[in-house]
């Protein structure tokens, strides 16, 4: 099995994102692209109108007097506003808004909704929503709710005056995957995943993808703790490297684990280890290490060791870390002289 290591930005918009995801084995283009264009789509949380009232409507079939188009058209083109919130500041945010179009104006937009929803944003405002003739004065209300996924009319129950509207609240508009081969270690088996997604401009892409990815993490730890767990170590996409760092450390000490090496001395009867790995681990540099610095990076905290508050136990514990891991360079690099002296 391959663990994804990188992952790189190609497009970083407002509404749109290019991601690229390698290397991951064979299969797993499509598994993890499917999982997350489903999670995308249809999980993520956005505002939207869910029902109108309009003065002497009663029901969507029916025309309004200086209205060119009929109410069903009008409720097409309201389904299209997206709105954003603009501060989470607001603690109660009203689900009811009414809108008085007095102005002498012949086309209304989305635009002309924003001096009464106040504390949204409309992110298309030169969306279309009515043509009326210059007298004519409206009065509409309008349901603003706080939603995932799509909602249909037949699931909805509102009062009697309340026209409902089938309601998208995803602030996704599409994802797109594509998976192709990647090389790795001159072996073009393994897959890539690029994912472009578009948004609304409600979320940026990043964030979207973020979201989709912390969700799909929680409902698997179900199976593997047995309980909700929050996610400890949120996967930044620039800290790939560090991401790398902590799942071979947990590789290493669960190799260590799995050999019953629990004291020096166990390391001692590993197989060609004799006196000049000892020397060799010895004069080895600290910059030499894969994790440079004078800890090595093992900040105990961050690998959920569970150790004896002792001081003396965690300092023998890390020196005999550093030991490990220069011994790791030692094999290596062994293993590489082996190979030049090799005739061809």
């Amino acid at each position: 099995m391959i663990s994804p290591a990188q992952i790189k930005i190609l497009k970083n918009s407002k509404n749109r994102g290019k991601f690229l995801i390698k290397p991951l084995s064979t299969g797993f283009g499509i598994t993890l692209g499917n999982s997350l264009r489903r999670v995308l789509i249809s999980y993520l949380e956005g505002y939207a109108i869910y029902y109108i009232m309009i003065n002497g409507v009663k029901h969507e079939f029916s025309y309004i007097d200086g209205v060119i188009e009929n109410l069903t058209e009008i409720i097409l083109n309201l389904k299209q506003i997206r709105f954003k919130l603009k501060s989470k500041i607001y603690k109660k945010i009203p689900e009811q808004f009414t809108i008085f179009l007095t102005k002498k104006k012949a086309q209304i937009t989305a635009g002309d909704l924003c001096g009464s929803i106040t504390c949204f944003e409309v992110l298309n405002p030169n969306l279309l929503i009515l043509n009326k003739e210059l007298d004519t004065n409206l009065k509409i209300t309008l349901g603003i709710k706080k939603g995932v996924g799509y909602i249909p009319v037949e699931t909805t129950n509102n009062k009697i005056g309340k026209i409902p509207i089938d309601t998208i609240f995803s602030p996704i508009i599409n994802v797109r995957l594509k998976v192709e081969t990647c090389e790795v270690n001159n072996c073009y088996e393994s897959d890539s995943l690029i994912i472009d997604i578009r948004t609304d401009g409600s979320i940026t892409p990043k964030k979207a993808l973020k979201k989709a990815s912390s969700i799909l993490i929680q409902h698997f730890t179900l199976f593997f703790n047995g309980k909700k767990t929050e996610l400890k170590l949120p996967i930044k996409y620039t800290d790939y490297k560090e991401r790398i760092k902590y799942l071979y450390m947990q590789k290493l000490l669960n190799c260590l684990k799995f050999a019953k090496i629990k004291t020096w001395a166990d390391l001692v009867k590993v197989k060609n280890l004799g006196l000049a790995s000892d020397s060799e681990l010895a004069s080895d540099s600290e910059s030499e290490s894969n994790f440079g610095g004078g800890d090595y990076g093992l900040d105990l905290s961050k690998y959920q060791i569970k150790i004896s508050n002792k001081k003396k136990r965690i300092k023998t514990f890390r020196e005999k870390m550093r030991k490990i891991v220069k011994l790791r360079n030692v094999i290596k690099r062994r293993k590489m002289t082996k190979t030049n002296e090799t005739p061809k």
